[in-house]
């Protein structure tokens, strides 16, 4: 079974692959995508096709935790592409400067009180 990552980017379909093979190019790396002009001419839609996650559930659960799932990092390179097509930029906020990543979201942890100042403790 193939599995395959989807994202529908606002863009001219010749310009969208102009931009995709440019940055393909630099980072030397090209897996098998395909462009189509999205459903009622909303922009250009790109599906990249990843490897299958391994058959048995030890393989899968190793592959999911170790964060290099396959569709998961397709997922987050056509999120990024998006992103600078549409905007120029990718999209950072403070608490997570490199950008969403799957191996980010293993080590995380539920939110936490902050500490309180020994003062306020007081009351003073």
């Amino acid at each position: 079974m193939r599995r395959v990552a989807t994202i529908t980017v606002l863009g001219a379909r010749e310009e969208v692959q102009r931009l995709w093979r440019e940055l393909a190019a630099e980072r030397g790396a090209d897996p098998p995508v395909s462009f189509m002009t999205a459903p009622g001419d909303r922009g250009t839609e790109i599906r990249v096709e990843v490897p299958d996650a391994p058959s048995n559930a030890v393989g899968q659960a190793v592959t999911k935790l170790s964060g290099s799932d396959p569709l998961a990092k397709a997922k987050d390179e056509l999120r990024r592409f998006k992103q600078l097509f549409e905007t120029g930029v990718i999209a950072r906020s403070d608490g997570t400067p490199e950008g969403h990543a799957v191996e980010r979201q293993l080590k995380q942890r539920p939110a936490q009180p902050l500490e309180q100042p020994e003062r306020e403790k007081a009351g003073v």
